[in-house]
């Protein structure tokens, strides 16, 4: 085994055998930042008001930043041989901020909105900063640098604006997000272009171009509601045969319970009910402190006829942000029919916040539960 380190051997060739063994595990050791960064910050993350959260976040956004502008600024001054060792270091580091990043968010979009219609969303925010690890000119080139932070600054927007500044959800809002992240990169790229780029603006335009373009396909996705609907989050939900509200403002309800294999819901699948009685759909939805919003619960029949589903009814309630819980609701249908339903909850904008589906058979109830909820 060849040794890397000697405390007789000369510091040049010290850090000569360190870029060798860094250009060797170049992938791997990019990767090995990337991952503590990101499991580092599943771990912290939490919810999209908390301080601790958003201080972390803004770190990462500062640090990243300020890393892509002394690495730009050492191409353009060749000074790699003066300190070899240094861009190494930043990378690590660039690495290690863009994995928080990620992670962080990743935990907060997965957290809003379901699996089926957030997967498109969620596999491309990890697979675009993991991924990015497997091409050979990733951070040598600035436009890269700029997509990826600007993916994730964007992406952080989208969420604190109307956590933060609006307190609550529209399509006006998400707009607002879209235009402050513009303006902020934009005010960046000047920062980029008097500190390194004076003589040639090429490099920035190219890095703009890719802004606008990522800016456009979060707008599209947006409106094709493949984007969460951050930063709501679905708490609890289930299907309830008859919901009554005590004294003390607890909810208490009767329920088919689900088999004992099926973790993943409260509530039974089959929901069995006699001529006229009606399917409750109990929901509890987390907002941050002071965010106000109309939230809709909306009951859907699958027509054989059609094979398509027919909305039975659409109510809508308001929440009010900052129970850690989430805000609790109900709705309900007296409209039944033997066949496959769903409760679809969704935001103003009709994007989809969670949705619990059951089949509803006619019949005697057999196992009735109660619970508090």
């Amino acid at each position: 085994m060849r040794i890397l380190y000697n405390k007789r051997m000369p510091i040049r060739s010290q850090v000569s055998r360190l870029i060798e063994l860094w250009r060797r595990y170049e992938h791997w050791l990019g990767v090995g930042a990337l991952s503590i960064g990101f499991v580092f910050d599943l771990w912290v993350a939490k919810k999209p008001d908390s301080v601790v959260d958003n201080i972390l976040l803004l770190s990462y956004l500062f640090i990243a930043a300020s890393i892509i502008v002394l690495l730009n600024m050492r191409a353009r001054r060749k000074m790699e041989e003066e300190h070899p060792a240094e861009p190494l270091i930043l990378l690590l580091i660039l690495q290690f901020c863009f994995g928080g990043l990620a992670s962080n968010l990743t935990v907060l979009y997965g957290k809003s909105g379901t699996l089926g219609g957030s997967a498109v969303f969620i596999a491309l925010l990890v697979c675009l900063v993991f991924g990015n690890e497997f091409l050979r000119s990733r951070y040598s080139q600035l436009r890269f640098n700029i997509g990826v932070y600007y993916f994730l600054l964007l992406t952080y927007c989208v969420i604190s604006v109307p956590t933060f500044i609006f307190h609550s959800i529209s399509d006006f809002v998400f707009l607002a997000s879209v235009l402050l992240s513009l303006v902020i990169i934009s005010f960046y790229l000047a920062i980029l272009f008097v500190a390194v780029f004076r003589r040639s603006i090429r490099p920035l335009r190219q890095a703009a171009a890719l802004v606008a373009a990522i800016a456009g396909v979060f707008v599209l996705f947006y409106f094709l509601n493949i984007l969460p609907p951050v930063p709501l989050s679905l708490k609890d939900i289930g299907i309830y045969h008859s919901i009554l509200k005590d004294s003390n403002g607890n909810y208490v309800a009767l329920y088919e319970p689900a088999p004992w294999w099926e973790l993943w819901r409260d509530t039974s699948a089959t929901f069995t009910y006699a001529p006229g009685q009606s399917a409750y759909c109990f929901s509890s939805v987390y907002a941050p402190a002071d965010l106000n919003t109309p939230i809709y619960q909306r009951f859907e029949h699958y027509d054989e006829n059609t094979k398509s589903w027919q909305t039975v009814a659409r109510v809508a309630y308001p929440i009010s942000g900052g129970r850690a819980d989430g805000y609790r609701g109900y709705s309900a249908t007296a409209a039944l029919s033997p066949g496959a339903w769903r409760c679809d909850i969704e935001n103003s904008t009709g994007a989809l916040i969670g949705r619990i589906s059951f089949t509803a058979t006619p019949g005697v109830a057999s196992n009735i539960q109660t619970a508090n909820l």
